[in-house]
């Protein structure tokens, strides 16, 4: 098979970004400062309420899973404290990106990681969190997963009533590790609330490079160190515990209170397409879904009546 030549590849780079721009967002939430020109400060963008007037950001890293978006987002702007929000797409392909483009809001950005390699399966979703700590703008962050549906309306409200500046860490713990105790009070990122001026201030990053580099990095093992060690080593190191409501499980679906999360769907999309976890997964997920979608239309009436 013949290889593409640079006109080749020059074309169908062309091709693409003309599909992609049938997708930009109207003027009035365009992406600052290139679309902004002729504002007045257009690195503010245009829109009426900027990101950092909000309580909270939501940062939702991303990769393959566009169909449980739309209920996410709705069921978060929904919310008593409804978050900016932040998706953090790692990699999907060109048609999952059209469709991302098409969720752009004024409290929604959407954006994207096209790295070529990663020292580690779970690099992707600690460099979009360092991302989302970069572009986070407001006084919390809330770290979530594309597969995690909040079962109640003041989820964020009750979140930000227990993470302050002298606990400044809320989350469920991360799922266990067979014969590995490095897991045990660890935070997660599956539903966790942090007091952003604290993490600014102890330099806290999701880097696996600036991990292993610190010379405390545990041995790799069968997943494990996974996305949460380096954050956990970062909090720790400053004398930093976190408040831990719940516990996160492996490959099952996890209902309570707060979430219910369709656990490990992106990465059983990804590794174990045609295994059995991921028909289990998929079948949680249509269940998991028709139950969101039913709890939204009770949400709308009760927004409503509260309006």
């Amino acid at each position: 098979m013949q290889s593409p030549s640079a006109n080749d590849l020059i074309t169908l780079a062309r091709a693409r970004e003309a599909v992609l721009r049938k997708d930009e967002p109207p003027a009035s939430i365009a992406v600052a400062p290139l679309a902004c020109r002729g504002t007045q400060r257009p690195w503010e963008g245009t829109l009426t309420r900027k990101p950092w007037e909000h309580q909270v950001t939501a940062a939702i890293p991303h990769l393959e899973t566009p169909e449980t978006l739309p209920v996410l987002l709705e069921l978060l702007a929904l919310q008593t404290v409804r978050p900016y929000v932040l998706i953090l797409d790692t990699g999907s392909s060109p048609d999952v990106v059209r469709r991302l483009e098409a969720l752009r809001r004024p409290d929604v950005e959407i954006h994207y990681l096209r790295a070529h390699a990663f020292a580690h399966s779970s690099a992707p979703v600690t460099t979009a969190m360092d991302v989302a700590f970069a572009l986070c703008r407001t006084p919390h962050l809330f770290c979530t997963h594309s597969d995690v549906f909040p079962r109640r309306r003041d989820l964020l409200e009750w979140l930000l009533g227990l993470c302050r500046e002298d606990q400044p860490v809320v989350g469920y713990e991360m799922s266990p590790r067979p014969d590995i105790n490095g897991w045990r009070n660890v935070v997660s990122h599956t539903c966790t609330m942090l007091h952003m001026p604290t993490m600014r201030r102890i330099g806290a990053t999701w880097s696996f490079e600036r991990y292993w580099e610190s010379g405390e990095a545990r041995p790799q093992q069968g997943g494990y160190p996974d996305t949460e060690q380096p954050f956990d080593r970062c909090i720790r190191r400053a004398g930093i515990y976190p408040y831990l409501i719940g516990h996160d499980e492996n490959y099952v679906r996890y209902t309570d209170a707060n979430i219910d999360h369709v656990r490990s769907l992106s990465g059983l999309r990804l590794y174990d397409r045609a295994g059995e976890l991921h028909r289990g997964c998929e079948t949680n997920l249509k269940r998991v879904l028709g139950e969101a979608k039913a709890r939204l239309q009770a949400w709308r009436k009760e927004a409503i009546r509260g309006a």
